[in-house]
């Protein structure tokens, strides 16, 4: 990996320092032609768009439920699961219909959806997302009963590479993000963050542009007990880190209007480890990606703030997924500020104007949708499928259920990230 960072990084000297060394000239074309040649994945899906979570709008009838508050989709049976999750939800009253848009993992070809009554008795029926766009209770397998569990909202785990533009070494720590999402009976929508590893050492921001909610369409934005990741026991963040995010506020507009959640403009400083000596030099430690204790590795309890954001009257936040949430790092590469998106917003320009790419042979970013995903060890390549097809290896390398084979095929192995080599990841 050590080669392809030295050949990419003179390459990139080239590309972006063209025309008499002016700097920022950037020939996106050849800087793509660069990064596909060297990536280490051979044979990907030419059609591969990296997703593993998808779309869907309902119409739930709920007709014959007396007493109907709150319509819930759920991931599992919930009279079955303690683990299933809260896809999504909407609070309704009364016969008429209720349309929802949910995101929810490809792998699942069946979700359940219950009718919660005002005493908190549950009608559930099953039905398959793919096939199914229309919802009834005329035949439950659950029929007004309480439940034995207390659920938790669906979680999308965001992994990161910190090198772009340069390829990584694809173990996707860099920073690891948490991201679920709960609405109310109203206007307000609350964003569950946690900061769960940092094994890059560079400075990097963090924010979550939500996609086609404009800023002027958002009432107010606060954090439970006024928590900032900015914020730690060894006090604020210095103006002078404040390079990636320099916006001190919970929320800003996007260069093209958007609403962007600021989460923190300095992930090793967010962990709440002293990162700035008594003598003003910064040591940045890899957290949580190495069982090693020494002055390069160490470890934090993952942190967990809440942002509840409250939108004006009349905004429809009922295509509020979480697929919608644009979650994105920032870091610095020969002095200009870029942004690492998912594959999937991998154009978008939201607060650094620089170019981005949508190279197809390994994104610098996923979006996992599996609450209990375990992050590759430091240095530990996510899995790769050799050119012969004959074995694959890295973090999720099983044959039947590994990385490289979805990557190769996206129609396969579908639910890779369930089947971790134990030895190869952070528990």
């Amino acid at each position: 990996m050590k080669d392809i960072k030295w050949h990419i990084g003179v390459a990139l000297c080239c590309v972006i320092m063209v025309s008499g060394c002016v700097r920022n000239q950037f020939d996106q074309q050849r800087y793509e032609e660069i990064v596909e040649d060297e990536s280490p994945a051979p044979d990907v899906d030419e059609n591969h768009d990296w997703m593993m979570s998808t779309t869907k709008t309902l119409v739930v009838d709920p007709s014959g439920v007396e007493n109907l508050k709150l319509i819930r989709i759920f991931t599992e049976n919930p009279a079955e699961k303690a683990s299933a999750e809260i896809v999504d939800e909407a609070y309704s009253s009364g016969d008429s219909k209720v349309v929802m848009n949910i995101s929810y993992p490809i792998r699942l070809e069946v979700l359940y959806v219950a009718a919660i009554d005002n005493d908190d008795y549950y009608t559930i029926v099953p039905f398959n997302p793919n096939s199914s766009g229309s919802i009834d209770f005329s035949n439950p397998i659950v029929k007004h009963q309480k439940m034995p569990y207390k659920y938790l909202p669906q979680t999308y785990v965001y992994l990161y590479e910190e090198e772009y533009p340069q390829p990584g070494d694809y173990d996707y720590n860099d920073v690891v993000l948490r991201v679920s999402m709960e609405r109310s009976d109203g206007q307000e929508v609350r964003f569950n963050i946690e900061l769960a590893a940092v094994g890059g050492t560079k400075q990097m921001g963090a924010a979550i542009r939500l996609a086609g909610y404009k800023y002027n369409e958002v009432e107010s934005v606060k954090t439970v007990d006024d928590a900032s990741f900015d914020i730690t026991g060894a006090g604020e963040l210095p103006d002078m880190y404040r390079t990636m995010i320099q916006d001190k506020s919970l929320m800003q507009q996007s260069m093209n209007g958007e609403a962007v959640l600021n989460l923190f403009a300095d992930a090793h400083w967010a962990t709440g480890d002293r990162i700035i000596s008594d003598n003003g030099s910064i040591t940045r430690k890899r957290y949580n990606v190495s069982y090693e204790k020494s002055d390069e590795y160490g470890t934090f309890y993952p942190r967990e703030l809440t942002y509840i954001v409250t939108f004006k009257n009349g905004v429809d936040v009922s295509s509020l997924t979480l697929d919608v949430l644009d979650a994105f790092i920032i870091e610095e590469y020969n002095g200009n500020k870029y942004e690492v998106h998912t594959h999937k917003y991998s154009k978008a320009q939201v607060l650094w104007p620089n170019p981005s790419s949508d190279a197809h042979n390994l994104p610098w970013a996923f979006c996992v949708p599996y609450e209990s995903f375990r992050w590759p060890l430091h240095a530990v390549a996510i899995g790769y499928q050799s050119t012969s097809k004959s074995f694959t290896y890295g973090a999720y390398p099983y044959l039947g259920r590994s990385f490289g084979e979805w990557a190769a095929d996206r129609t396969k192995c579908l639910n890779w990230y369930m089947y971790p080599d134990k030895y190869e990841v952070y528990e």
